[in-house]
């Protein structure tokens, strides 16, 4: 199966620089036209299923890709929703570390596990979108290419775990907005990404 990545494009710049997770935040009129270009990438590639996170900022990509394809429906999963940050959300790190001194420090030390902030470690992240990706596989046949419009972090689980990465090498991977990933998985579930970020045409 061929599973395309797409993360939504930029977001309002009053966010920019503030932790916003899983909370509904609006895009930029640069970032519809991100999104935009990020589908108009899979114009010519036949899609057997669109699946996206619940925000909004997702669902208007998947829209702009299913722009088109009259005999297909988007399928909405919450387990592709953005990382949650619990106390974090609305503040720069800045007011974060004033707020809470000591929780940064306690998220660098143990990522995977970490979530005294109120909202998600990264391995709860991790289990949650690879549960709902094993779901796909398990949906759709071997020669299947389906599209998944998400965010940042659901996006980093997916590629990470098929190049089999582990921290701090998540950070190490470049997810633009508005760029489109591609991974590619055998019947045996056994996966190869073929590029990652990519911002102009497939």
């Amino acid at each position: 199966m061929r599973l395309f990545l797409v993360r939504h494009g930029a977001v309002q710049p009053a966010r920019h620089g503030s932790f916003y997770g899983g909370t509904e935040v609006d895009l930029s009129p640069e970032g519809r036209i991100e999104a935009e270009k990020a589908a108009f990438q899979l114009q010519t590639i036949p899609l057997e299923a669109v699946y996206a996170s619940p925000l909004s900022r997702a669902q208007y990509g998947a829209f702009q890709v299913l722009k088109g394809r009259k005999k297909l429906e988007m399928t909405t999963l919450d387990g592709f929703r953005e990382i949650a940050r619990g106390r974090w959300v609305g503040k720069t790190p800045a007011e974060v570390d004033a707020a809470y001194p000591k929780d940064r420090e306690s998220h660098r030390l143990d990522p995977w596990n970490w979530r005294a902030h109120e909202g998600e470690s990264l391995g709860d992240l991790r289990d949650r979108v690879l549960a709902c990706r094993n779901q796909i596989l398990e949906q759709h046949k071997d020669d299947a290419t389906v599209a998944l419009v998400s965010h940042m972090f659901p996006t980093r689980a997916i590629l990470a775990d098929a190049m089999q990465l582990d921290l701090p090498a998540w950070d190490e991977i470049e997810i633009p907005t508005g760029s489109v990933s591609l991974v590619e998985y055998t019947l045996s579930g056994a996966a190869k990404v073929i590029f990652v970020g990519r911002t102009e045409n497939v």
